[in-house]
């Protein structure tokens, strides 16, 4: 299987060695390899991990490592996060059998998706779920609905793979974009965003410093829901090149 038509499993925050080879097993038994770890509490590479990987060892071998989230989805088209939790955000939140059929149909049109997962016991924060374009909800039984880091990746990379075999391996490209342009990377939609929030401080724009972190998580949320191409991204920071520059004196 093409590394390329894979989503990318990104780990933020794992706080357990075992935890982290425990999804490495998990992963490689729905035949997924492309691993990353944001900031994993006891370090990298983790011996621990070793040990409970039974024999993954080459997802942990070329696992990669990043300091922030932006660092690690900035090549990606797509990023779907994984949350039990209802957030005050506007992200869709869909059925885990669903959003593993949309991640599939993704990768098989060979865009780059990560699937995030957040700390065991904290799970992601509201600045992380801003950056999604769906929260996938694993549907497990209401009155007891813990699972854990491990059980999580494998629910996710067993539905994937499914939805995989159920399109034949077959690339179909889904339709949000007309033809078949690929969205811009989160690394391009990242560098618009944050000449966006310094040109609305420049400007006042934020009523108070309490408000802000609310409204730069509502900016974020909507434009990586956008799914706008790379030269729509070009576009808009051309529109803010605009903007900025000084209006001329009039004669």
């Amino acid at each position: 299987m093409s590394i390329n038509l894979q989503p990318v499993i990104l780990l933020v925050e794992p706080q357990l060695g075992e935890n982290i080879g425990m999804c490495a097993r998990a992963m490689l038994n729905c035949g997924l390899e492309h691993l990353r770890l944001v900031r994993p509490r006891d370090g990298w590479p983790n011996p621990a991990a070793v040990a409970t990987a039974a024999d993954a060892d080459r997802v942990l071998e070329q696992a990669e490592v990043h300091d922030t989230v932006e660092a690690a989805i900035a090549d990606c088209h797509h990023v779907v996060v994984t949350s039990a939790r209802d957030r005050s955000l506007p992200v869709p939140v869909v059925a885990s059998e669903i959003a593993s059929a949309r991640v599939a149909a993704w990768t098989g049109a060979g865009r780059r998706v990560a699937v995030v997962f957040g700390p065991e016991a904290s799970g992601l924060d509201n600045a992380v779920m801003a950056r999604a374009d769906l929260q996938m909800r694993f549907e497990t039984n209401p009155d007891f609905s813990s699972l854990n880091l491990a059980q999580c990746v494998l629910l996710f990379g067993w539905e994937w793979k499914c939805a995989r075999a159920a399109a034949g391996g077959e690339a179909r490209p889904p339709s949000e974009l007309p033809g078949n342009h690929l969205p811009a990377s989160r690394g391009e939609l990242d560098r618009f965003l944050t000449r966006l929030e310094q040109a609305l401080e420049e400007r006042a724009f934020f009523l108070t410093p309490d408000l802000k972190p609310t409204t730069v998580k509502a900016l974020r949320s909507l434009f990586s829901r956008t799914l706008a191409s790379e030269k729509e991204v070009n576009l808009l920071q051309g529109v803010l090149t605009a903007l900025e520059r000084k209006k001329p004196p009039e004669t």
